[in-house]
């Protein structure tokens, strides 16, 4: 194990853990050496004597002498300039969180599960049945997902029992169902312009959520860029962008942020909310504009 001198300075008071099977992997090695409340998180937008888990920073987020551990866009982006007043420990040769950890700290973790983070991470999880299996898992239990149970049992190296949910959990009826939903999500996708594509979803129906999150990983292996837009009736409220392409995303949701969305991420994924009443047309036409400027 690393002893670093500043990681044992600090006292910690919380662990903030990203909301996927990377961050509640990660964050339940981090169990191991650090007894801490663990809260799982799509973005910080500041914390303090806080460990960071693979959580996407905000643009304008504020970091205090905390602990970030990454695996993406070392250099790149509000991570790039987190490095003054905290402890950043980054690597972009891991293709998972969990794996950096696991080397840095030196600890046990099957090499069937960091297999299976690293085509996750890499959105190829049709390459390997286990990350089939847990990605299914996830999307299918989103409103769900037992983040803090399954990071106790990475803690204690309980892998059977992980496994044995994620067998369960994906050949079950909401599984099955999301699988159907994305298929024909796919279908319909709409395109915005040059194999840029967009997919809606209905907010209030996790199934549905779900089911976006899948289409988005399959729309990815054609379009440069994939978004799904997250909406109630007649407005959008949030969404995900992603990209396999060398198309850097930050530029992105900086320029969504001057908008007043809450937007950001890394250069190949990232999120935005909107924090307004805006109708989905109205949305579309942003979300067109301004990724016509990064293609």
């Amino acid at each position: 194990m690393h002893n670093d001198y500043y990681i044992e300075k600090v006292e910690y008071e919380k662990i903030y853990a990203h909301k996927d099977w990377d961050g509640v992997i990660g964050g339940g090695l981090i169990l191991r050496i650090f007894d801490l409340p663990i809260y799982f998180l799509n973005r910080v937008e500041e914390a303090k004597r806080t460990i960071i888990i693979e959580v996407p920073l905000s643009l304008e987020a504020l970091i205090e002498e905390s602990l970030i551990i990454d695996h993406h866009d070392c250099k790149k982006g509000p991570l790039g300039e987190a490095h003054f007043g905290n402890f950043v420990i980054c690597d972009e040769k891991y293709k998972s969180v969990a794996a950096l950890i696991t080397d840095y700290f030196d600890l046990d973790v099957p090499d069937s599960i960091l297999t299976a983070l690293e085509k996750i991470e890499s959105g190829e999880i049709d390459e390997e049945t286990l990350s089939h299996k847990m990605f299914l898992a996830y999307v299918s239990n989103l409103a769900t997902f037992p983040y803090e149970k399954i990071a106790k049992l990475v803690k204690i190296g309980h892998w059977k029992k992980i496994i044995e949910w994620v067998e369960k959990k994906s050949v079950s009826r909401e599984a099955e169902l999301v699988q159907k939903l994305a298929q024909v999500k796919v279908k319909n996708a709409e395109t915005l312009f040059d194999r840029v594509k967009i997919i809606r979803y209905k907010l209030d129906d996790p199934f549905d959520i779900g089911a976006a999150r899948l289409a988005l990983l399959q729309i990815q292996k054609e379009a440069k860029i994939g978004v799904i837009l997250g909406c109630k009736g007649i407005y959008a409220y949030c969404g995900i962008i992603a990209t396999r392409k060398k198309i850097n995303l930050l530029r992105v949701f900086k320029d969504l942020s001057k908008m007043d969305w809450k937007a950001g991420g890394r250069s190949d994924v990232g999120g935005f909310k909107i924090p307004y009443d805006l109708q989905v047309d109205q949305a579309v036409d942003i979300l067109r504009r301004v990724l016509s400027q990064v293609t």
